[in-house]
């Protein structure tokens, strides 16, 4: 199985950060993500707050993955998660989409797909890569 992220939301953290805060902030949405857009460790100090069981902040996003596996390994992602997207690309080749929400409840099933998926934002997502990272 060959997993490779092809492209996500622009400053994906950033805005999760600002959903994060709307929910407790009377600020316009707009200024939170300008504010935190100009400060990275703020974004990482709010995103260290997150909360798991609180999944929709983390359904503000998508990802796209091109994925190399067959049928039987796709089959079985998608019997565990209904919330992935797949697209056939041609024989065992595929494009994903999915948001973080999917990505950090896929890490309960295990298996190289979903350590695949947590190693593909760590480029996108650090701090909530890290925060998977020290729960598991």
């Amino acid at each position: 199985m060959n997993l490779r992220l092809l492209a996500s939301t622009p400053a994906l953290e950033t805005i999760i950060a600002t959903a994060m805060l709307t929910t407790t902030s009377g600020a316009a949405p707009s200024n939170l993500f300008h504010r935190l857009s100009a400060n990275p460790d703020k974004v990482a100090e709010v995103i260290g707050r997150l909360e798991v069981q609180h999944g929709s902040i983390l359904e503000h996003n998508r990802l796209n993955w091109f994925l190399e596996a067959s049928e039987g390994e796709v089959l079985r992602i998608l019997l565990t998660n209904r919330f992935f997207t797949f697209t056939r690309l041609g024989s065992n080749r595929w494009l994903i989409s999915a948001n973080l929400r999917t990505v950090l409840e896929s890490q309960a099933m295990g298996g190289d797909f979903a350590r695949l998926l947590l190693e593909s934002i760590s480029g996108v997502a650090p701090s909530i890569y890290n925060f998977v990272r020290r729960i598991r």
